[in-house]
């Protein structure tokens, strides 16, 4: 099993799969039941004003801010 490399709380950065950039909130995290690997929910406050949460962002997609 991985580690915890983020906490509850901790801003980052995350960059999708299409390469763009979302800075958010650690909001929580769990392990993958298929792989075992641990993966976050990250919140971020969308342009229209509102807060979004991205699911299941893996460790490797996630930067410390």
């Amino acid at each position: 099993m991985a580690a915890n490399k983020f906490n509850r709380g901790e801003k980052v950065l995350v960059t999708r799969r299409n390469g763009e950039t979302v800075s958010g909130t650690i909001n929580n995290w769990d392990y993958n039941i298929c792989t075992f690997e641990v993966e976050y929910s990250i919140d971020y406050l969308h342009e229209n004003g509102k807060i979004f949460t991205v699911i299941s962002v893996p460790q490797t997609a996630i930067t410390r801010i």
